[in-house]
């Protein structure tokens, strides 16, 4: 017996052979901080306030106050660091070529808001303006956007509670004499709502919370704007076909129940010659627009094929007469001139802060993730912080003079960037030329069908509506990323556009929560030789010790997964705390409280970013639970974040500050010298360990 027994101890020691004069005293993270560390200076709150202004506010002088003042206008360095020969022509073409995409899709977009088609142009000029002076990305067309002008178009129609189209549907002309009041009220709620969004991103800016944009995840942006194109073209089919747009439609469901309307009235009502006109438009606009990107290596410019447009079709209907002789509705007479500054009105400021706040977080996530998009490509810095100011001040500035909330457009975008501009000062070309259109050519687009504009509208969707083909790419990639894009989809459409906001928004909130609550929790082991350990599912060949457990939880420690990491560290360490039923089945009989294989747990907190009071408080349990049952359990790896946190809560004063380590392959060789140490002491013959 005595044999066997010194033999059974032998075989063990081959697999544990370390022994503790073999452990260096640096591998303990008490040694190692002993050995390399420094001296941590514990402040206490006030000391830390102290320091930091200290720190900041130390060199302030008239210079750095100066600079940084500065710093917050980019523009000026834009200016001083201007290098004419390099820049310039490609500055001046990419204005000017912006400005005149800028012309048509100013009124189209003026008149989806419901506002006369010249505000479209107003938000065109004075915005881009503004963003020259504080804004960082160069590539960035600031203006109308499809999605935002939809979105001040429903908050107009939640004060008036009228129809979101009264003005520019039917055989009525967009004339200002037919309802002034009604057009001056909606000029004042829509400037109102600019001046909200804009003080609200200059909080933004003021409380530094440009991070938050990360928050507005690619799934949730591209489910939410498809979803929103979907409201647009439908807004845009009865001046398609000539018709008045229904009305009183609203609550769940409004889209189907307005195509359910729309057919009857078309079926009756119809205008060929406006169908015939939009159909036309749409067909060749899109075929040119292929062409053009087909041939854009070649001609090395982009056709003002929507400007062209305009042109054909306002010449076309003011020598056939198309508003007499055949109903069909017109731009009608347009303001010639910039407006004089006036202050917005404070009025309806309650009803409009929603809105606002709602404005205000799309037209930032879409500009951001555009002019970081262009930023990663070129190799330049963009601030999100200063991009809040400058979409925060373009907003502000602009609503003094008659315009609605602004966003930058991908389509302008893409175009600005493609014709060779490399600096802010495209917005300052490409404002020249809004400005002379405004001032001397506007009264000629009076006789513009709107059904030209419509099909504008409609061509530019098609990036847009086509992101639907985004729900395959993440239906192959990622299910939560589907779900999200789905929910977010399927609530703009059915319900509205800031429903479907708030709940796109809250369901990505709860897969983000879903995600930091059960994340993978796994075994480790070491891969031969190494002191690397890695996850044994993906590398089967990983060596694990047999009364030895290595454990990763890939995600921090809080109160959200505590009790999802306590049930997984207990199951994957092989106990079960099984209650017995109350009356006996089968082999629920023989169901009892299975105790733990392993003698040591190791944790490798590496993807441990933090740990708050509750995750502490866990590790501290845990620890004298494992210690009753004669369970050594080691931490290795700890951030330091998460040791200030063990700091202050005194966790070293609760545990065993010995079992910390600082390298995971630290702690192993400290179970294995435990281990052979145990098994030596209870060996009934004692096998010495010689030394090489």
């Amino acid at each position: 017996m005595g044999d066997n027994k010194e033999v059974s101890n032998n075989d063990i020691d081959q697999d544990i052979t370390v022994v503790s004069e073999f452990i260096p005293k640096t591998h303990s993270f008490q040694s190692f901080v002993d050995h390399y560390g420094a001296d941590e200076t514990h402040l206490t709150r006030t000391d830390y306030i102290k320091h930091y202004f200290q720190k900041h506010c130390g060199s302030f002088s008239f210079l750095y106050c100066l600079n940084a003042i500065l710093e917050r206008i980019p523009l000026i360095r834009c200016l001083k660091d201007y290098k004419i020969r390099q820049n310039l022509y490609g500055d001046i073409m990419a204005g000017i070529i912006v400005a005149i995409m800028h012309i048509p899709q100013g009124m189209a977009y003026g008149v989806l808001t419901t506002l006369p088609p010249v505000h479209g142009l107003y938000v065109s000029f004075y915005p881009v303006v503004v963003y020259m002076i504080f804004g960082t990305c160069p590539h960035l067309s600031i203006g109308t956007f499809a999605v935002i002008s939809l979105m001040v178009a429903q908050a107009i129609e939640g004060i008036l509670s009228s129809p979101m189209h009264v003005i520019s549907n039917g055989n009525e002309t967009f004339s200002n004499e037919s309802i002034p009041s009604l057009i001056d009220e909606k000029i004042r709620i829509s400037t109102t709502l600019a001046l909200l969004v804009g003080l609200i991103q200059i909080l933004l800016f003021f409380l530094r919370l440009g991070f938050l944009s990360v928050y507005l995840t690619e799934p949730f942006i591209s489910g939410f704007t498809s979803g929103s194109a979907v409201h647009v073209l439908t807004s845009q089919l009865p001046l398609m076909f000539g018709v008045k747009s229904p009305r009183g439609i609203k609550g769940p469901f409004k889209i189907p129940k307005f195509y359910i309307k729309l057919v009857h009235i078309v079926l009756r009502r119809i205008n060929w010659v406006s169908s015939a006109i939009g159909l036309t438009s749409i067909v060749l606009l899109y075929f040119a627009k292929y062409l053009n990107e087909r041939f854009k290596a070649k001609i090395r410019i982009v056709l003002p094929l929507e400007l062209v447009l305009i042109i054909i079709g306002t010449v076309l209907s003011h020598f056939t007469h198309l508003h007499e002789d055949f109903g069909i509705s017109i731009v009608g007479e347009i303001k010639r001139g910039l407006p004089p500054p006036a202050l917005p009105t404070f009025d309806n400021v309650n009803q409009l802060i929603l809105p606002a706040i709602t404005i205000a977080a799309v037209s930032f996530s879409i500009s951001i993730s555009m002019a970081k998009m262009f930023s990663r490509k070129h190799g330049y810095k963009v601030s999100s912080n200063q991009e809040l100011l400058a979409y925060g001040m373009a907003n502000v500035l602009s609503s003094f003079f008659q315009c609605y909330p602004n966003a930058g457009s991908l389509s302008r975008s893409v175009v600005q960037e493609g014709s060779g501009g490399k600096t802010l000062l495209i917005g300052g070309f490409s404002s020249i030329v809004l400005a002379s259109v405004i001032v001397a050519l506007t009264p000629l687009f009076r006789s513009l069908p709107m059904t030209c504009l419509a099909a504008i509208i409609i061509v530019n969707l098609k990036g847009l509506i086509f992101q639907i083909k985004d729900l395959i790419f993440y239906f192959r990639i990622s299910l939560l990323e589907c779900i999200l894009w789905t929910v977010t989809f399927v609530s703009v459409v059915l319900f509205d556009v800031d429903i479907g906001l708030y709940v796109g928004i809250c369901t990505s909130f709860v897969i983000n929560t879903v995600r930091t609550q059960k994340p993978r929790f796994v075994t480790l082991g070491q891969v031969d030789t190494t002191g690397i350990y890695k996850n044994v599912v993906y590398f089967p060949l990983a060596h694990q010790y047999d009364r030895i457990k290595i454990l990763r939880f890939d995600e921090s420690l809080y109160a959200c997964n505590s009790v999802f990491f306590k049930r997984k560290f207990y199951e994957l360490i092989g106990i079960q705390n099984i209650q017995s039923p109350i009356i006996p089945y089968g082999n629920s009989k023989n169901t009892h409280a299975r105790e733990s294989p392993y003698k040591c747990v190791i944790l490798d907190c590496s993807p441990f970013n933090y740990i708050d009071t509750v995750g502490v408080k866990l590790l501290v349990d845990i620890f004298h639970d494992l210690n009753k049952r004669g369970i050594v359990f080691f931490l290795s790896e700890c951030r330091f974040e998460v040791r200030q946190k063990f700091d202050a809560m005194k966790f070293y004063e609760k545990i065993d500050f010995h079992k910390i380590y600082v390298t995971t392959h630290d702690a192993v060789e400290a179970a294995r010298n435990s281990l052979n140490h145990e098994l030596s002491n209870s060996s009934a013959v004692f096998v010495p360990v010689t030394h090489s």
